[in-house]
């Protein structure tokens, strides 16, 4: 099997364009504007009510045509995603001779890139695949990813961002700086399902206010003073 390197793409004002409006292109789709993709075209005579859907409300362009060559001109990366192997071959080895990025969602290994299965929490995003090995495989890690890692992570991983900020501008000793970003991670959730962050002053409220910050790192700052 191929061998794949994991990257993550920054998607924004980047041209994506999926040819296909069956239910596979809708979640394709879906995923592309759940990376932050804001410029989506999807080409096919026929679209689901949810593409069309998203057409009505501006978040994507459905031409409502077959699939044409030039329709690949000025895009970013390319997913053929027709109900027609034969065809997303084709137009997979017209894009990657075009220097495109593309994925077939029937052929993986025709494509340059696969996609993977992604659990997100906010800024945490956990892509998981198989490479085509075990689907149901990927299926399975995927469902126990998402719920040992429930919504808690995702307000946590904001209120980590504010005090890595606030840290980084008023700790000068790099180590110190270094410890207390340390033990502010090492009070992550850990239990499915919890909702509520515990730390060593009680429960951080989901939208964390400055005082609550600043008084989260000074408890942090103790504690790593003490642990030197």
């Amino acid at each position: 099997m191929a061998a794949y390197y994991p990257i993550m793409v920054r998607l924004s004002g980047k041209r994506c364009v999926v040819v296909g409006g069956g239910t596979v292109a809708e979640r394709k789709v879906a995923a592309l504007l759940e990376g932050g993709a804001d410029e989506v075209i999807v080409v096919s005579p026929h679209a689901t009510a949810n593409l069309e859907e998203l057409a009505a409300i501006g978040c994507i362009a459905l031409w409502r045509r077959e699939y044409q060559e030039q329709d690949s001109e000025g895009a970013f990366l390319l997913i053929a995603a027709t109900n027609d192997r034969q065809l997303n071959s084709g137009i997979a080895a017209y894009a990657d001779s075009r220097g495109l990025l593309v994925n077939t969602a029937d052929l993986g290994e025709t494509g340059s890139f696969i996609t993977p299965s992604v659990v997100r929490r906010g800024e945490l995003v956990i892509a998981l695949t198989t490479g085509g090995a075990s689907p149901a495989l990927t299926a399975l890690l995927k469902r126990r990813l998402a719920e040992q890692y429930g919504p808690a992570y995702g307000a946590f991983i904001d209120r980590l961002h504010a005090l890595r900020k606030r840290v980084l501008a008023e700790v000068g000793d790099s180590e110190l700086r270094a410890a207390v970003l340390r033990l502010a991670a090492e009070e992550l959730p850990t239990e499915p399902g919890q909702e509520t962050i515990e730390g060593g002053g009680g429960k951080v409220a989901d939208a964390a206010s400055d005082f609550e910050i600043e008084q989260w790192m000074i408890r942090l700052l103790q504690a790593a003073e003490r642990g030197r």
